[in-house]
């Protein structure tokens, strides 16, 4: 039997494998799922954490990466349909199903234990006892799946964060947005999106050369807001809510994610 830990850089599985390692539970393998979308900060923290693991439990985080990358992906073109032969475009928020989850996470971690031979297997799952019904639907379709933080240790994910903040092992991102994920994750609250216009120019911009490559491409699905808005769109929106909350920006305020207190 193997024990493995997903960890993401939020604070609900950070929390998790921290508490995991702190009070002696197994885990043989702590799994990083690089979607290739991840913001720099994440992967400077990724950095950090698995340093501390290193030093304190002598444990490595592996990161596994996806097949296709995410331009791969949308810059494809569909074998079947009206639209056969066409660019696929963007993933589209209309949807309920993520098919990046499938090919950044779901995968990668199937090769993972393919390539180790692993076949009896405990997968650690940060869900909080926020998230007691998601979890038993996780568990109904991944029966190996167990849920430190609701059985475990019976933290919310405001617990999560205090942990964090106790401990001085915040991620910077939360500094900006309530959840960590994709950065350009088509499920996104507007209010996160106006965040990487605002704070993350960088991937602001990276986002509408992909949008016009697509546009000139004559994709499916050349814009990855609901109704069909574009990043033009989206930045007339964002400059009129910036414009009546200029005088609340705390976007300066320091984040403590020294570890000093560990």
């Amino acid at each position: 039997m193997k024990y493995i830990a997903t960890i993401s850089g939020g604070k609900d599985s950070v929390a998790m494998c921290d508490l995991l390692l702190k009070n002696g539970y197994p885990i043989d393998y702590i799994l990083f799922n690089d979607t290739g979308l991840e913001f720099k900060e994440m992967y400077k923290y990724i950095d950090k954490v698995e340093s501390y693991f290193k030093e304190r439990y002598n444990k490595e985080i592996i990161r596994t990466k996806p097949k296709k990358t995410f331009e791969e992906l949308i810059f494809g073109k569909r074998v079947r349909g009206q639209n056969e032969g066409k660019v696929k475009g963007f993933f589209s928020a209309s949807i309920p199903f993520c098919d990046l989850r499938s090919y950044a996470k779901d995968y990668p971690t199937k090769e993972f234990l393919k390539k180790n031979n692993i076949t009896e297997y405990t997968m650690y799952i940060g869900y909080t006892n926020n998230e007691k019904k998601r979890a038993k639907s996780y568990k109904d379709q991944n029966p190996n799946s167990i849920f430190p933080l609701i059985e475990y240790f019976d933290m919310s994910e405001d617990d999560c964060k205090r942990y964090l903040i106790e401990q001085e092992m915040e991620n910077p991102l939360y500094r900006h947005f309530n959840r960590t994920g994709c950065k350009f994750c088509h499920y996104q609250s507007e209010d996160a999106w106006f965040k990487i216009w605002k704070y993350y120019n960088d991937e602001w911009q990276e986002l509408k050369a992909l949008e016009q490559k697509l546009l000139e491409m004559d994709a499916v699905s050349p814009h990855i807001f609901l109704e069909h808005r574009t990043t033009d769109d989206m930045e007339k929106l964002f400059k009129a809510k910036d414009k009546q909350n200029s005088l609340f920006d705390f976007s300066d305020e320091p984040i403590k994610d020294c570890f000093c207190k560990i």
